[in-house]
């Protein structure tokens, strides 16, 4: 499987509106946008985020450049991007924490917080009206069961909506709602590539996995 390096640090030199990456990166006093995690070895939740930078670039809104001027403004990163065209791109390594769930709790009955710690997020470039392509769903799937495979054991799969919704604002636990990646993503089609991934014996099959607002995994 092909994973384009893109590393969100002072080193990256992809030119984002005349600067460097590495440079906007710079400039906000730090070296990459990531941490250590507490406790890598428990990372078991895989977070699906969408992602447009419409407002920014309307004309090239799935532009990776601008995509990620965004992240260096907001300071926040996910481990991984796919692009429409299904190219996946690293943003961060897995074993460091992402800044890809800000507040967040999980659905019951785990009810563990602070999302970041134990996840890994993924970055579909897209919006609510253009939806998903059939190329990310199969390199989602596919990342995925890579990632399961190399660590050694099935994932739960979460919306950043699931976890950065509703309830983690009733919680106190952030004042914004996170609606991605919406009634546009198809989980069915998600789950169902996924699973046929784990039994094709890359990752060795199982139970069909579910999303992790109905069952846990």
């Amino acid at each position: 499987m092909e994973i384009t390096p893109c590393l969100l640090d002072t080193e990256n030199p992809l030119i984002v509106d005349g600067a460097t990456l590495g440079s906007r990166i710079a400039a906000t006093g730090r070296e990459h946008l990531w941490e250590p995690r507490l406790r890598p070895r428990e990372v078991n939740v895989i977070v699906i985020h969408s992602v447009s930078a419409g407002a920014l670039s309307p004309a090239e809104p799935f532009d990776r450049r601008w995509i990620l001027k965004i992240f260096c403004d907001y300071g926040v990163s996910s481990h991984y991007l796919i692009e429409r065209s299904g190219e996946i791109v690293r943003l961060v390594p897995e074993e460091l924490k992402a800044w890809h769930a800000g507040g967040s709790i999980m659905p019951e009955p785990d009810n563990r917080q602070a999302v970041n710690e134990f996840s890994l997020g993924i970055e579909l470039a897209a919006s609510p009206a253009s939806g998903f392509t059939a190329a990310q769903y199969g390199k989602l799937a596919e990342l995925c069961v890579d990632i399961e495979r190399r660590h050694g054991r099935h994932f739960t799969y979460v919306g950043h909506e699931d976890i950065a919704g509703h309830r983690a604002v009733s919680a106190g636990l952030r004042k914004d709602i996170k609606t991605d990646p919406g009634s546009a993503f198809g989980w069915q089609e998600f789950l169902e590539c996924l699973d046929a991934g784990r039994k094709s014996g890359e990752s060795g099959s199982g139970t069909a996995p579910a999303r992790a607002e109905t069952i846990i995994t």
